[in-house]
């Protein structure tokens, strides 16, 4: 892509995420909203989750610098290729936010507390999985079996003896998604934004248990057929 051609493909993108941020700034007043003051208007009041993060306010601060330049049709300056593709991941991100059915797992390697540990450790290894949901009949979620699901059971209980016999539901009292001595899970829905979900996997606090797993249902509701899970691992590859 030429000069020009990359001048031109900025300004249309420009054009399309002004419209956007206009539309979600919602600033009542008559007359033109300019796009810096839709663009202060969401961030500083948090209307937006990706334009609430500093980074991407400052980086479209300096977009909006640029369009005023290249709008006076003075091409003293063009956008370098990298810095139109970043503009252009990020005006995407924004307008059409990706979904977590878009992200989510949903080849999904679950258990029942009928299985025996032995056959569920055995697929663990396969697969290599960390965590499993445990399903009932109808395929909603009733707890998580884990890698450290024995450990705390022991933590618990004063001995543990292997036996082949030994199932999943044996480990009932820590599996249930808050019986977990350092993980929990959370729900999510299939058309929650990615974007909003980034604060679920961090703690807000020091004692704060870890977010193992994000559970995706049709509404985020416990009770609903399990339809995906969400890692870190998963929403890290949402690269903005």
């Amino acid at each position: 892509m030429n000069e020009l051609d990359r001048i031109d493909s900025f300004l249309t993108a420009f054009k399309e995420l002004e419209n956007e941020l206009v539309s979600i700034a919602q600033i009542s007043t008559y007359g033109h909203v300019s796009f810096s003051k839709a663009l202060n208007e969401i961030y500083y009041q948090r209307k937006h989750p990706l334009i609430a993060q500093y980074d991407n306010y400052d980086f479209l601060k300096t977009a909006s610098d640029l369009r005023n330049i290249l709008s006076h049709e003075n091409h003293i300056c063009a956008p370098s290729q990298e810095y139109l593709d970043k503009f252009l991941l990020l005006k995407e991100s924004i307008i059409h936010p990706l979904t977590c059915n878009k992200i989510a797992t949903t080849k999904i390697h679950s258990c029942k507390k009928s299985d025996y540990l032995k056959d569920i450790l055995k697929m663990m290894e396969y697969y290599s999985l960390s965590h499993v949901p445990v399903l009932d009949e109808d395929g909603c979620v009733q707890g998580v079996f884990s890698r450290s699901t024995i450990f705390d059971y022991v933590s618990m209980n004063e001995s543990f003896a292997y036996d082949e016999k030994i199932t999943i539901g044996d480990f009932e009292e820590v599996l249930g998604l808050e019986d977990h001595l350092n993980e929990t899970f959370l729900f999510v829905s299939a058309h929650d934004r990615v974007d909003k979900i980034f604060t679920h996997l961090f703690k807000n606090k020091e004692h704060d248990k870890n977010v193992a797993l994000l559970l995706m249902t049709r509404n985020g509701r416990p009770g609903e057929k399990l339809l995906g899970i969400i890692t870190s691992t998963d929403v890290a590859k949402y690269k903005i």
